[in-house]
């Protein structure tokens, strides 16, 4: 192995990625369970399968897991600042494409509270960028074999009302080993 692949591999050990989610709760949430449910019974897992439900709203592609702590203040301070109860989530629609079936999201409150959490950033992370997603959105099928297109998308305007109540959970998220993991959440605070 050459010294820039252990280079590679001893950097690639002490960088994460990070990402602030938020997750639904509720009936919504509810209706996007029995869809995946359903799908893997009739379809097999696709790649939404990987993680939970979730809206990504901000993220940093590479920081060091000591920043974490850093993080995890900023967004409490900043969820602090927003009851779960005043924030105005839209799920604007039910998309599909021949690549993906995902719920569109509209929120000035996501965007304010993305925009708490990166005034912040770039000193908590020295200097490394927090990045805000433009498209807000939750994935329900991506990945799966063109085939089943349709199939999928009947299912899914059969089974998620976008229009369905939810409450909507902060959190943070870390992937190690490929997998996501949530290491701080509004609703263990």
């Amino acid at each position: 192995m050459a010294i820039t692949d252990v280079a590679h591999v001893a950097l690639a050990e002490r960088e994460i990625e990070l990402v602030v989610a938020v997750t639904p709760t509720g009936p919504l949430a509810h209706a996007i369970d029995a869809y995946r449910q359903a799908v893997v019974v009739r379809f097999g897992k696709n790649s939404a399968h990987d993680s939970p439900p979730h809206c990504v709203v901000a993220r940093s592609y590479h920081d060091q897991p000591s920043s974490v702590r850093a993080y995890r203040r900023a967004l409490a301070a900043t969820v602090l600042h927003s009851s779960r109860h005043a924030r105005h989530i839209a799920v604007t629609a039910l998309a599909t494409s021949g690549m993906w079936h995902r719920l569109e999201i509209d929120s000035p409150s996501l965007r304010a509270l993305t925009l708490g959490l990166m005034a912040p950033g770039a000193n908590m992370t020295r200097g490394i960028h927090v990045t805000a997603e433009r498209h807000l959105r939750l994935v329900l099928a991506a990945d799966f074999a063109p085939a089943d297109r349709d199939a999928l998308s009947e299912l899914a305007h059969r089974v998620v009302d976008p229009m369905l109540p939810a409450q909507w959970e902060v959190g943070l998220w870390r992937r190690s080993n490929g997998a996501w993991t949530t290491i701080w959440s509004e609703a263990a605070r």
